[in-house]
């Protein structure tokens, strides 16, 4: 792995998954908060992108902005089990690293 590795980009994408017709009564009432899923697409300065995926509304929440504004910029290997970044981030940066050292995450 590249030493001087950066975070040169952070994306955040939020998808609205539907529910098929068959559950959606149940899942409606019970686990509405599962439709919405935040993917986290962090890019290094080398090129190497990683993935994380968040449930917004039932885990631990929507990544803060602020913690992706302290990310950029820095090695993702230094930001490793920062629990106050939240969990879609902390995914990507596990994923871009494992990429980056070409082993399997």
């Amino acid at each position: 792995m590249n030493p001087s590795l950066r975070i040169k980009e952070i994306e955040r994408i939020t998808l609205r998954v539907p529910f098929k017709p068959r559950n959606q009564k149940w899942n409606k009432l019970l686990v509405w908060q599962w439709q919405i899923v935040e993917i986290i697409r962090v890019t290094t300065d080398d090129g190497t992108v990683g993935y994380g995926e968040t449930l917004p509304h039932y885990t631990w929440g929507k990544v803060p902005e602020e913690a992706i504004e302290r990310a950029k910029g820095r090695n993702p290997i230094e930001l490793l089990g920062d629990d106050s970044l939240g969990a879609g981030l902390q995914m990507a940066l596990y994923d871009v690293v494992g990429k980056a050292l070409e082993v399997p995450v």
